[in-house]
């Protein structure tokens, strides 16, 4: 099983001094916000991710991008409606987030997908990666027993993955040099006889390699991340 890819870019608004050279918190800048996110964004780093972003109504904006809001955990003055996370990619992320979908109760109502993530800061453009989205539709999802089942379900996808615990690890202790390239993870092949596929336009074509992989995005309500429709 394979996540689908949104039709749409998401753009995030980052602080000026966000660190994009070294950054000595990845990991523990999230105990701000709630020791599980600390635990979530740590087993990101040791899977080959990175947790970026998160929006809801009971967190408000917080993760990695949003670094203005570590020192405080709840609802901004502006109403965050419904959930969304972003990830950065990696193949066992993508993984592990299908058996939490799986595995976990509370994800009902949750649809992931891979998309592209723009950084912006004051008009400026600073670089776009490929993530792993997380949204849902209700407008009010309760994400705190989500996010308690995913923390353990990244811990036991470290087991299986035997990746190890080292990555988050000596980000901390020695920083962490974060740049974004935005297909690093993928296979230059793969990707030009994916467009190849995506611009054949014939019916006979479509009945022998399927219809596109991008589907729409889900509706999200929330107040810090826009979205642009990718032709």
């Amino acid at each position: 099983m394979y996540m689908p890819f949104w039709k749409s870019e998401l753009y995030v608004e980052i602080s000026p001094w966000f660190p994009f050279g070294k950054d000595y918190q990845p990991v523990s800048v999230n105990r701000f916000y709630d020791s599980t996110l600390k635990q979530i964004a740590s087993s990101c780093l040791d899977l080959g991710s990175e947790f970026f972003f998160m929006a809801s109504p009971q967190t408000g904006c917080v993760g990695n991008l949003p670094r203005e809001n570590f020192f405080k955990y709840g609802p901004d003055t502006l109403m965050n409606l419904g959930f969304l996370m972003i990830l950065g990619y990696s193949d066992y992320m993508e993984r592990s987030i299908i058996a939490s979908l799986g595995l976990l109760e509370s994800a009902h109502g949750l649809f992931p997908g891979i998309t592209s993530c723009s950084l912006w800061s004051r008009g400026v453009f600073h670089g776009t990666a490929k993530v792993i989205a997380i949204a849902s539709n209700e407008p009010f999802y309760d994400c705190t027993e989500y996010l308690k089942g995913l923390a353990g379900v990244l811990s036991d996808s470290k087991k299986f993955f035997k990746t190890g615990d080292n990555a988050a690890y000596y980000a901390e202790k020695f920083g962490y040099e974060r740049f974004f390239i935005q297909w690093e993870h993928d296979n230059p092949i793969d990707l030009r006889v994916s467009q190849l596929l995506a611009e054949f336009e014939l019916e006979g074509t479509k009945e022998i390699v399927g219809d596109s992989s991008d589907v729409d995005f889900p509706p999200f309500m929330g107040a810090a991340v826009s979205m642009l429709e990718m032709k």
